[in-house]
């Protein structure tokens, strides 16, 4: 009813074209999977990066197969090309800002990434939405962490909007700071801007680094709960879908320039959280015998908050809103949604930068294979002008861009001796080598696309620490070996890496040994071209077992000692390719080492062979 009444009086407000900031992040696709039904007539622009746990499948297939009505842009907020093209050719009249790195931890441990992200990437995001000049609403989701911890006791009472802020971690830091700009430019530019403050939400496809979804694996392997101090602190729990149905009457209803509180008065500690996640999932999963809840004590994190307790009465005489949905009833949703296993994903939109090459062909199989999308550029860099190479990443609107940009060989050359010659050789190894990865890494940066250079790790000499068959070089070590114009170039390009790695920097550096498949009928394959040469070169590492390595009736092969004139001239040109992996092993323990590869390839080869 009260809803009704200000409809009568023409305060109500109908948003017609939407743009939604970081909907394919947790709270942003329970928003649009709610509004879309909500506003039936409003068109929909989701702008994401697609970084961390957002995966644009979270957005309900319905949805995402409605293109009259949604329509999915893959960009960073600091892409102002691509935002200033979002705006106008959608008329966008409502602006709804989640896009931000809410992880506390990650924010606690790079401040400065955090920064970059939720404040710097912010301003430029008001920056163009001032110079469009046409939004009419403009909701900033921030949160209750801004007021800072609240007592434990029973007396506590909730804080207002107008109470002092004082952020207790460095992601509540930038969040304050978004107010104030938000603030500004409402000041000054008259940006329809209002604020919400939202309590601890929980839902489906929350990122596994946060307590419910953690707990909910947790109860399905029926191990230990891991809790950070005493497991006493208190948190309001508030269901996604009450979120989303504040964020719409706050649009729909709110004031500009005015500020609301959305929470609930429901609190639980993180003890009582394991129990009661616990019980349900031993309900669901029909487990006959309750799982005994057990705990693992750690030192709590230096940012962690007791309590946060926000006053909601301004939201509910306003705007008429309040949470509707239990606690019991969220997470009986949230937990049959998780062992509900998800059938799609997508986390990521690649641009391919030499995908016509032998090793962009077999990255377009991989991702082929894995269903995970991709487009291969058209522009040459270092041919291309840098403003085409930058229209052409802004056109594409990737999350992610893969350089497997290169020059190993030309006309009758099959290797890397195509590269030795005059200047016009140096020329071309410059220009493919190095100017085409760092140029893509400038943009990259500039953009804020997450970028990986495929490197090679033919850089490093053989030494006293790195003998042939001793320990390999790790991420750490930088080029020494020089022994052709490909590794010299090779060596500068990897070296320029490191200045685009670290801190607010997304850029990987893979270093790649040597690759090679099984497939003897592509002619760039290292193997079809190691099957054709005409004499095998014995280090010491094998010299006790040649005979039984190389097969001397074979007539192509001329069998060259390392010790020979031959043998050590060859040697001077050849670096040491070991590579220390662990770190890969490490993260990717799936990954097989290269003697276990080559030995599952050839026993494929063999059994293909014989049948």
């Amino acid at each position: 009813m009260e809803s009704e009444q200000r409809a009568d009086k023409g305060k109500e407000y109908k948003p017609r074209n939407v743009l939604v900031t970081g909907g394919c992040g947790f709270i942003g696709s329970n928003f649009m999977n709610y509004i879309f039904g909500a506003w039936p007539r409003a068109r929909f622009v989701n702008y994401d990066k697609l970084i961390l746990n957002s995966d644009s499948c979270y957005v309900r297939e319905e949805i995402r197969n409605n293109t009259k009505r949604y329509q999915l842009v893959t960009a960073d907020l600091r892409n102002r090309d691509v935002m200033r093209r979002v705006l106008s050719d959608n008329e966008i009249d409502t602006v709804i800002h989640f896009a931000a790195d809410c992880t506390s931890t990650r924010c606690y441990s790079d401040p400065i990434e955090s920064i970059q992200n939720n404040v710097l990437s912010y301003v430029d995001f008001l920056d163009e939405v001032k110079d469009y000049g046409k939004t009419e609403r403009f909701i900033h989701i921030s949160t209750d962490e801004v007021y800072g911890d609240s007592d434990l006791s029973s007396n506590e009472k909730g804080k207002l909007e107008d109470a002092m802020l004082r952020p207790g971690n460095p992601y509540a830091a930038t969040k304050v700071a978004c107010e104030y700009y938000a603030h500004a430019y409402r000041e000054q530019y008259r940006i329809p801007i209002i604020i919400l403050r939202i309590n601890n939400i929980y839902g489906p496809n929350q990122w596994d680094v946060k307590v419910v979804p953690r707990f909910i694996e947790v109860a399905k392997k029926q191990e230990k709960y891991t809790i950070q101090g005493s497991g006493e602190q208190l948190r309001s729990w508030l269901y996604v879908d009450d979120a989303a149905a504040g964020i719409q009457m706050a649009t729909e209803l709110g004031e500009i320039g005015q500020i609301y509180n959305l929470g609930t008065y429901f609190e639980m500690n993180v003890l009582d959280l394991a129990h009661k996640i616990q019980s349900e999932v031993d309900k669901q999963m029909g487990r006959k015998q309750p799982t005994p809840v057990e705990f693992i004590s750690i030192p709590d994190r230096p940012y962690n908050d007791l309590r946060y307790l926000i006053d909601i009465t301004k939201a509910k005489d306003q705007l008429g809103w309040s949470p509707k949905i239990s606690f019991d009833e969220g997470i009986r949703r949230v937990v049959a949604s998780t062992l509900c296993e998800r059938k799609e994903t997508q986390k990521m939109n690649v641009i391919i930068y030499g995908g016509n090459g032998w090793v962009g062909k077999q990255m377009q199989k991989l991702m082929t294979q894995r269903k995970i999308h991709f487009q291969v550029a058209e522009c040459k860099v270092g041919r291309n002008t840098d403003e085409e190479v930058l229209a052409e990443l802004v056109k594409l609107c990737g999350t992610h861009v893969l350089c497997c940009t290169g020059r190993t060989h030309g006309g009758e050359f099959k290797t890397i001796e195509y590269l030795e010659g005059g200047p016009e050789k140096t020329e071309e190894n410059v220009r493919d080598n190095l100017c085409s990865a760092v140029t893509l890494a400038y943009l990259c940066e500039k953009l804020g696309l997450h970028y990986t250079y495929v490197g090679t790790g033919y850089l490093f000499a053989y030494d006293k620490e790195h003998t042939i068959g001793g320990k390999g070089f790790t991420e750490q070590d930088t080029p020494t070996f020089f022994g052709n114009s490909y590794s010299v170039v090779k060596g500068y390009t990897d070296r320029l890496m490191s200045q685009y790695q670290g801190g607010i920097k997304e850029c990987l550096n893979a270093r790649i040994t040597l690759p090679l498949n099984f497939a003897l009928n592509e002619e760039r394959n290292l193997l079809t071209k190691i099957i054709k040469y005409k004499f095998v070169l014995l280090f010491h590492l094998f010299d006790h077992y040649s005979l039984q390595l190389v097969d001397r009736t074979l007539p192509d092969y001329e069998v060259i000692d390392v010790h020979s004139e031959k043998g050590r001239a060859m040697c001077a040109k050849k670096g040491n390719c070991a590579l220390e992996t662990s770190l890969l092993q490490r993260l990717c323990p799936y990954v097989l080492s290269s003697s276990d590869a080559l030995r599952k390839g050839f026993e494929q080869m063999k059994n293909a062979t014989a049948t």
